[in-house]
Formats: structure tokens, C-alpha cells, sequence
């Protein structure tokens, strides 16, 4: 079976050693949703009430074409629509298509909504969620509205790989906006994602230059609301020779799902759980296969469990075509040394009990200041005004609450806002958050989240606005402090081009700055290309860190 689920991505399902005596009762879900068609990727919101699947070959696709605004399904012949879009899928790359109807580039997204679990008002939504082009979902986000898709789009008709966000408004969807992540890169056609509940953690599967056979997992993190880390390899023990695809993480990050046609496996694609074992992500449990009758001799992939309704959701071919199943999910081996616990049992937070001490330190010296700090649980609007006392710091009782906002200001130093997830491995074990604030002295640096930029030239990405919005704040509070803003780059180029996009990135910061307001006086750019590295080049993790740009305050 030959379909796809992603940009120009091959899906290959099959499926392993069935494990031990069936435990389970599939459901396959209705006809409303299965047909004759391939039915694939079910994603499925946090509320358990609304399905959101792929259906691939539908004759009644959105027929949607735009080419530089103009929709040619409305300006062409049929004939010479078919034949349009034959070329495009063939410059996606389809070998030689001849019916853009049955082609596995034609997809479209549904949503099947029910208060049962029934799964019984199918929609089919039209343009700007679903085109002539490849459409499928991804991921769902906090945001009961918002939804992660498949691919870059853009108003003039264009299409590049990647993941957008797609919103529903009152009466229609909005167009898609970019999704950023970092460095991101596949030399494959095949991928897809995954976002962890809280969307601060998405688990790709990919093709690329470390990757130990076709497809493997990495993990990336969030910065901003639409920008994520560059992807990092998740280790040989999730990923072999063979093709890793289709990850899901479940709530508390602890478990991951995926779909494998790894070594054993003499049929194709199986699905998978594999346990986290520490607070890295690299170390996990030897994946075992999901046993009878969720895995099967067809092909299985796609897992996405809901843990309010208790359902594991995934793809198989055992009928034919692609159809969507359910199950109610536990798993049920145990590890020599304990009982391993029900998924759907897990408890939705790690339990926070421990009083926490707030200090504020100046971020030159590390040393703890009195500053004015107001906190509070990011699940509410309300704050708690307090002031904290050098090394004695502050006393702060989480009451269960993970992920807290801080707002700290002290007279000389720049405000700041931060969020910190109070479970973190970040947090140090003594128990201590530290704030660090920068003071406003000349040749301090002002302290920025990464500022990205399109690869290989100047182009700000829309996922920094927010971080430069903030510095623009900051020159608005403080109309006396000048700046230097300083670009640099890894080693990896020619040297002089890598002078002049290191100004260029710098000159583009300046001017975004100037667009909000600030006076261009204030503000001085410099180049110095790959010459002052705050690390050895000697990695894509390390070459990340050096290409970066610094605020340093020249008069205040």
C-alpha cells in the first residue's frame, strides 16, 4: 500500500510479533468515518469530543488551486485542471500521475464531532483548512480552537514543508500561519509530529544527516508561541536501521508511542510504547510492540491516545484499505521490579508539595537583590505581590499548581517577566528559583531569547517578534539607554559572507526596532561573523549557540 500523510511522505505500515493473548476489544469506528477510502491520521482534542482524521482519494476533495491568488478551479477547463494539478503532484513526487483523483497527494481534513463518543457529525471543511494540496493534522494545542497541520501555505497559492497552525473563528477556519521550528530540515519526504499536552515539547519523525536509518524520532522544545527548538536525536534505543514514524507522547511526557518496521519485525510496521526513564531524552525502556489485537499481520501506525476517554485511537490496513480503530488502553506487562501503571490512570501533573524559595539575582554577578516580585499560577489571571529579601529570598507554596508566572522590577535593573514550570528538571533540587534580572549599566548585555532568522539570510522569523517586541518595550521604559546590536554566525561558509550576514542580521533587528518606535539613533549594528564563538563548532547543537545576536547597553 502506497498513500501518503504528509507533504511527500510514503507512509509504511505493517506490522510485528503480536505479544501476548489478546487483552483488548477493538471498535472500528463507524462509516460515517471509515469508507472504502484511506482513512489516516486521527487526532483527537484534549475534551475527547471531536476527531480530526485524514481522508486520502476522496472525489470530493476541495478542489481549491491557487495559483499567484488566481484559483484556477474556477478559471480552467476540467481538463486543464486535471492536468494542472497532475503537474503539481508530480513536482511533489508522485512518479507519473495520471489521475490527481485517486492520487495519494489528494487529502483532505474531516472532523467527526459527537458528546457520546460516537463520532457521528462528520464535517468536511472547505478552503483555507482544505485546498487541492496535501492537508492533514498533525497535533492539537492548548488552544481548544487552534490545530497543528502539515505544510507551509501561503495566500499566493505556494506550498513549502513544514507545519502551520490552523484557528478556528466564529464561522470558518482562518488561514493557516507558519509553525517555526529551528533548523529544521528532512531529507526525506516522509514526516510528522507530535506535541505533548502543555505544547512545551514536540516529537518529530524525520530523515536527516544523523539519522541511523530512514525515519527517526528527535524531540524539540518550545521558545515561543510558534517557534520550537532545533530537532535533537532521541538516541539508538527508540531509533534503529528501520523507519520510526508516527510518535504520540502521552500527558506526563513519560511515554511514547510510535510505529516501527524495526529488526524482528517481518511484516512492516508495528506500533510501539517505549517508557522514559530520566529526565533526558535519550534514555528509554526497550520498546515493545503492542500486543494482539491492536498490532496485527496488516499494517498498524498512527497511535494517539485520549486520556479523557481512556481510548488509544490508530490506523490499520487489516480490512483493506486504511481504516481508523479504537481501544481502551492499559498496559499490561509488568517490569520485573514493579507494576507498571494504567496510561489512562496516570495522574494529569506531578503532585508539587515542596515549599519553594524565590531569589532574585543580578545576572552579572549571581549575587541575590531585593526586588518587588508579583507570582502567580499561569491557570489564573491573579497575582501575588510580595518583595524579596536578598539571600533570604521568598517563600512560595506551589499548592499543586506546576506551571507559575513571575514579574520582578527593582530601581537600575530591566524588568522581567518569566514563566517557569516549577516541575522541571530545571528546577535546581535545593528548591530555589532563580530570577535572574540584568542591570542597566554600560556593557551589560541585555538578556534575550535566541533571535531566528530564515536559514541563510536575514529574514526575522514571525516566531522572534515577541522577543523583539519585548526589547522595543524595554527601550520604551528606559529612553536614555543606547544599544550595540552585535550579529554573529558558527564557522561553517565562506568567512567574508559570513561577516556580511552576520551585519545584515544585525541591520535587520535595528530596523524592526526603528518600525516599533525606537529612535534610530539610539541603536548600532555590528557584524563579527564567526570570530567571538561563546562555544567550540564542533556540533549542530554547538554551531546553534554561536549564531545568535547580543543587545549590549553603550550609554544609559
Amino acid at each position: 500500500m502506497n498513500y501518503i500523510t504528509i507533504l511527500t511522505a510514503a507512509l509504511f505500515l505493517c506490522s510485528s510479533d503480536p505479544g501476548p493473548e489478546p487483552m483488548y476489544t477493538l471498535e472500528k469506528l463507524t462509516s460515517r468515518i471509515n469508507t472504502k477510502y484511506d482513512e489516516i491520521n486521527p487526532v483527537v482534542s484534549l475534551d475527547g469530543e471531536t476527531l480530526y482524521f485524514t481522508r486520502v482519494g476522496h472525489p470530493s476533495f476541495d478542489k481549491t488551486l491557487k495559483v499567484n491568488e488566481a484559483d484556477f478551479s474556477q478559471t480552467l477547463s476540467f481538463n486543464e485542471y486535471s492536468q494542472k494539478l497532475k503537474e503539481i503532484y508530480n513536482q511533489l513526487g508522485e512518479v507519473d500521475c495520471t489521475d490527481p483523483v485517486s492520487s495519494a497527494f489528494n487529502q483532505d481534513i474531516w472532523i467527526a464531532a459527537s458528546d457520546k463518543d460516537l463520532f457521528d457529525k462528520v464535517e468536511h471543511p472547505s478552503y483555507p483548512l482544505n485546498s487541492a494540496l496535501p492537508n492533514s493534522v498533525c497535533a492539537v494545542t492548548t488552544d481548544p480552537s487552534k490545530i497543528v497541520i502539515v505544510n507551509q501555505f501561503f495566500k499566493d497559492g505556494s506550498m513549502q514543508k513544514g507545519f502551520s497552525f490552523a484557528q478556528r473563528g466564529s464561522d470558518t477556519w482562518q488561514f493557516p500561519e507558519p509553525l517555526f521550528i529551528y533548523d529544521y530540515h528532512n531529507i526525506d519526504a516522509g514526516v510528522n509530529l507530535t506535541l505533548s499536552k502543555d505544547n512545551e515539547v514536540m516529537i518529530l519523525s524525520l530523515a536527516k544527516e544523523d539519522s541511523r536509518g530512514m525515519n527517526d524520532l528527535y524531540v524539540s522544545f518550545r521558545i515561543h508561541t510558534t517557534l520550537w527548538s532545533a530537532p535533537e536525536h532521541m538516541g539508538s534505543i527508540l531509533n534503529t536501521s528501520a523507519n520510526e514514524i508516527t510518535p504520540f507522547i502521552s500527558d506526563d511526557k513519560q511515554f511514547i508511542f510510535f510505529s516501527s518496521d524495526r529488526a524482528g519485525n517481518n511484516r512492516g510496521q508495528d506500533i510501539y510504547i517505549s517508557e522514559r526513564l530520566d529526565d533526558s531524552w535519550t534514555n528509554w525502556s526497550t520498546p515493545e510492540a503492542l500486543p494482539l489485537p491492536i498490532n496485527s499481520e496488516a499494517d498498524e501506525a498512527q497511535p494517539f491516545l485520549n486520556r479523557r476517554s481512556g481510548y488509544l485511537y490508530f490506523t490499520s490496513t487489516r480490512e483493506g484499505s486504511s481504516d481508523i480503530f479504537r481501544v481502551k488502553y492499559f498496559h499490561p506487562n509488568p517490569k520485573k521490579d514493579r507494576q507498571r501503571p494504567l496510561l489512562v490512570n496516570i495522574p494529569p501533573e506531578r503532585t508539587m508539595t515542596k515549599m519553594l524559595t524565590c531569589l532574585v539575582v543580578d545576572a552579572t554577578t549571581g549575587e541575590a537583590i531585593d526586588a518587588e516580585v508579583s507570582y502567580g499560577p499561569l491557570t489564573t489571571d491573579e497575582f501575588t505581590h510580595s518583595t524579596v529579601t536578598g539571600k533570604k529570598g521568598l517563600a512560595i507554596n506551589p499548592e499543586n499548581e506546576k506551571l507559575f508566572k513571575f514579574q520582578v522590577s527593582r530601581e537600575g535593573y530591566i524588568s522581567k517577566t518569566q514563566k517557569l514550570d516549577l516541575s522541571s528538571s530545571n528546577l535546581k533540587e535545593d528548591g530555589i528559583i532563580r530570577i535572574a534580572m540584568d542591570p542597566i549599566k554600560v556593557n551589560t548585555r541585555i538578556s534575550m531569547d535566541p533571535i531566528f532568522f530564515m536559514r541563510g539570510n536575514e529574514r526575522i522569523l514571525s516566531g522572534s517578534y515577541s522577543e523583539l517586541d519585548r526589547l522595543a518595550s524595554i527601550l520604551r521604559q528606559h529612553p536614555k539607554i543606547q544599544v550595540n546590536i552585535n550579529g554573529h554566525t558558527d564557522n561553517v561558509g565562506d568567512q567574508w559572507a559570513l561577516y556580511e550576514l552576520s551585519e545584515n542580521r544585525a541591520i535587520a533587528v535595528k530596523q524592526y526596532l526603528v518600525r516599533s518606535g525606537i529612535e534610530s539613533y539610539r541603536i548600532k549594528t555590528k557584524g563579527y561573523g564567526p570570530s567571538k564563538p561563546i562555544t567550540d563548532n564542533s556540533t549542530e547543537v554547538m554551531r546553534a549557540r554561536n549564531r545568535r545576536v547580543e543587545v549590549v547597553i553603550t550609554k544609559i
